[in-house]
């Protein structure tokens, strides 16, 4: 996590923005083959896709 939180920390400011992403990105590459969601109309790698976007948006 603190090797997540310095490479977060590089493009957002607020610490608890950083926390919280952190948080997600493992959280997703740990758990993501328990996660049994219906996707709707978009495949797994989809929404993955938009979930990196956003993780590294500023």
């Amino acid at each position: 996590m603190g090797y997540m939180r310095s490479l977060f920390g590089t493009f957002c400011a607020d610490e608890d923005d950083v926390e919280a992403r952190c948080l997600i990105a493992f959280s997703l590459r740990i758990g993501n083959h328990f996660i049994a969601a219906d996707d709707g109309p978009r495949s797994r790698a989809d929404v993955a896709a938009r979930i990196r976007a956003q993780l590294l948006s500023n």
